[in-house]
């Protein structure tokens, strides 16, 4: 009953701060799909849309061949889609994987946060994302404990990719470690 009651007490200090008045950092995660990507925007902007505590926005993504390629980065084409939205953006455009993007999100944390005062976070990716993310997210930021903010994605192939970067999450951590 404690267990119960200690869970309980932990579910409800995460929504009254996520949606009361301290800041939130809502974290967007990018992807080199533009679909994908623009359905991660949407979820993002709906929980702006819904929030009541300010917001900081870390747009994280940069471009996967960056030596080959002149393209914008993911972090970039995301920040134009949040022009109308009274919310700080942090652009993250180094970031070429899931790994890379908590790697520098901690990098940024260790910088500008303060242990005694850490805003909430929450991680905007997609549905089929959320398990990989996480297990990396507590990989590298083992001391926060974000809300998973989930685009849903009609992405037939996926799912069943996931399970295949799933294999590569403990290296995936190890080699975004040298970032921080």
């Amino acid at each position: 009953m404690n267990k119960l009651l200690n869970i309980l007490l932990v579910c409800l200090s995460m929504l009254y701060s996520v949606y009361g008045m301290n800041p939130t950092i809502l974290v967007v995660l990018g992807c080199a799909d533009n679909t994908i990507q623009q359905e991660r925007v949407d979820a993002a902007i709906e929980f702006i849309n819904k929030s009541v505590s300010p917001i900081k926005l870390y747009v994280s993504g940069g471009v996967k061949n960056a030596l080959l390629s002149n393209d914008v980065t993911e972090a970039s084409q995301m920040a134009s889609s949040f022009d109308d939205k009274d919310v700080e953006i942090i652009l993250d455009e180094k970031a070429t994987n899931t790994a890379e993007n908590f790697a520098y999100l901690k990098r940024w944390v260790l910088t500008n946060l303060s242990t005694e005062n850490m805003p909430n976070f929450v991680i905007t990716t997609s549905d089929y994302h959320k398990d990989r993310a996480e297990t990396i997210f507590n990989g590298i930021l083992p001391d926060i404990i974000p809300v998973w903010n989930l685009s849903k994605s009609d992405c037939p192939n996926c799912w069943t990719d996931e399970r295949i970067h799933m294999r590569n999450v403990m290296a995936d951590i190890h080699l975004a470690a040298r970032i921080v």
